[in-house]
Parts: C-alpha cells; sequence; structure tokens
C-alpha cells in the first residue's frame, strides 16, 4: 500500500517517525513530505506566518503527484489531519487516517483546555501573519500531557514554527471571511477512521467525534489513556494495531 504521511503543527515528517516504521515494518511504501518552512532550530522566515491552509493542500498535491501516486492512504495527525480530509475531498485519497485531526470550519474548536493551551498566541500583535510556536508551559499542557515527564522538554525541543495564518483559519474560523479551513464533507467519499485521545487538551474529544460524524463512511475510536500526541505516548503499539486492523479491513 502507498502511503503519505502528513505531520502537524510545528512539526516535520520525523514526529511522525513511530508510524512510519511500522508501517514499513509492514511493507508498505511510506511518503512524508514537509511543510514549506517547516526547519528545526533557525529563526522562521516571516513568508511562512502568511501560508494559508491551501498552501499547504496544493503543495501536498503536488508532492503527490510528482510521486506518480494515485489516491494514495492519507495518515494525518491533527493539522495534518485537517489536510488530508481536504486532500481526500478533492479525490486524493483512496482512504485516510486521522490522528487527533484539526477540525474543519463549522465545528467549534475551543474550549477552556485549547484556550489556555495557547494562551500567549491571540495576545500577540498580528499573530495571524506571523510565525509563532507554543510556549513550554502551553506545550506541557496541551501537547504532551500524556508524554512521559522526564522527556516533555525534549519534545519541546523538536518543535519548529508555525503559520499564525493557518492557526487563524483553524482556531478562529468565525473571524475568517475565508472560510480558509471549510470542506466540503459531502466529498469525502473515501473511508474515514477517526483516533483520538480522551485527555487530549487541544482538540477535545468532543472536537473528533463532530470530525467523524461528517462522513458517511467513517469509524471513530475513542482512547481512554491518551491525548493528543497519540503517535509517542505509552501504549501507542495498541493504537498501531487499531490502524493496521482498520486498514486491512479497507483495503
Amino acid at each position: 500500500m502507498k502511503i503519505v504521511l502528513l505531520h502537524g503543527m510545528w512539526s516535520r515528517p520525523d514526529t511522525l517517525d513511530s508510524v512510519r516504521k511500522v508501517l514499513e515494518q509492514k511493507g508498505h511504501e511510506v511518503f512524508a513530505p514537509t511543510l514549506p518552512f517547516h526547519v528545526l532550530n533557525k529563526p522562521p522566515d516571516p513568508e511562512l506566518g502568511k501560508y494559508r491552509l491551501v498552501d499547504y493542500v496544493e503543495f501536498i498535491k503536488k508532492e503527490i503527484l510528482n510521486k506518480g501516486w494515485d489516491k494514495p492512504t492519507l495518515i494525518g495527525h491533527s493539522m495534518g489531519g485537517w489536510l488530508a480530509q481536504a486532500l481526500a475531498a478533492e479525490g486524493f485519497a483512496s482512504r485516510i487516517v486521522l490522528f487527533a485531526p484539526a477540525a474543519p470550519f463549522g465545528i467549534f474548536p475551543l474550549g477552556p483546555s485549547p484556550l489556555y493551551t495557547l494562551l500567549e498566541v491571540p495576545f500577540r500583535w498580528k499573530f495571524w501573519a506571523k510565525p509563532f510556536k507554543p510556549t513550554y508551559r502551553g506545550a506541557n499542557f496541551g501537547l504532551f500531557n500524556r508524554i512521559p515527564k522526564d522527556k516533555r522538554k525534549e519534545y519541546y525541543d523538536s518543535l519548529n514554527y508555525e503559520s499564525g495564518r493557518a492557526l487563524f483559519e483553524l482556531a478562529f474560523w468565525f473571524f475568517d471571511p475565508l472560510k480558509g479551513s471549510k470542506i466540503p464533507a459531502e466529498k469525502v467519499n473515501c473511508p474515514v477512521l477517526v483516533l483520538a485521545g480522551e485527555k487530549d487538551r487541544i482538540i477535545p474529544i468532543r472536537v473528533t467525534k463532530a470530525v467523524a460524524r461528517r462522513y458517511e463512511n467513517s469509524e471513530f475510536v475513542a482512547l481512554p489513556n491518551h491525548a493528543h500526541w497519540l503517535t509517542d505516548e505509552p501504549g501507542k503499539e495498541k493504537i498501531f494495531e487499531i490502524m493496521f486492523d482498520w486498514l486491512k479491513q479497507n483495503s
């Protein structure tokens, strides 16, 4: 099976190395593109802050076409989950697996815990046009709350900058006149698997449940002992088993 891995905010392909390794061990061919300007330990390019979700979608479409792949399986985490949904709506996927996916336009994403995670971001002048990353306080609370405490600083140090515009389109879509995160649900005709941690603080489980309800051919799996960084949390092996069983049933 040809599989494209789509990383999320503040991430790069190596964020999903645990997924890549188990997929390749099963004999799948895996491609993991790096979104533009997603570079670690370098001052962010100011242009990154202006990148819209549609720019990311167009970039990945070109990457898939350059590979010569026709409707691969898409596996995305967080914002990568939103990208997988958008690409599926444009006919670029045979099936999609969504790890803690960001929600499209119309599903209210905010609440106390997401706001607390990103508390400092909206108070930066014109955050929607600048690169940004969460504080350690916010990441420790909202991203890594099921990662062992002694490893959280290491995970935080692996985060890179992200587009403020992309965050605006996902988290504050109700202020967005361009409706940048809108996805026509009726055009997502492929099978959809949504995997969500019950302890996720940045994309609460009520949001991921709503994502699954949008699609006719979808399956939702709630994971009681997991949060947002599903692919690296203790017990991830069981999640991968669920994914493989679903891929087998929907191949």
